[in-house]
């Protein structure tokens, strides 16, 4: 007789939590995920033997354990796959990891060729109108 027994995983989506993730250091969204072994036998699930709650990444796609004592801070900060979407569809996400708009350049300062008088960027070397050396 022959039995055909092994394991399998399933995952549950929870919802999402906002944090620093060690693998890329940046501010990501994680999936929370209820994750479950079961045994097999005959490719027939049995019996659980194994739950834990993990973090994904959904970037680098890291993967964290919840310890037990940060389930109910992980539960008060997570957000649903429907809020998660509303966020997406607003363009909020950035706001929600952290990242602003981004910051417009300096402006460079303008000088005047003194040879032909156009008004050129401080930075060049040549005048583009006249190819005359910018000597500042």
């Amino acid at each position: 007789m022959v039995f055909l027994f092994g394991n399998k995983d399933y995952y549950d989506l929870l919802g999402y939590i906002n944090m620093k993730c060690p693998g890329c250091k940046k501010q990501r969204i994680f999936a929370v995920k209820q994750e479950r072994k079961k045994l097999t036998v005959y490719f027939i699930p049995t019996f659980q033997f194994s739950s834990r709650q993990i973090l994904v990444c959904e970037y680098c796609r890291e993967v964290l354990q919840v310890d037990d004592e940060l389930k109910p801070k992980i539960a008060e900060n997570m957000i649903s796959q429907k809020k998660l979407d509303s966020l997406i569809k607003r363009g909020e996400v950035d706001h929600l990891i952290g990242i602003g708009p981004k910051r417009k350049s300096r402006r460079v300062s303008k000088i005047t060729c003194p040879s032909c008088g156009s008004k050129i960027d401080k930075t060049v070397k040549y005048c583009p109108e006249c190819g005359n050396k910018n000597e500042h």
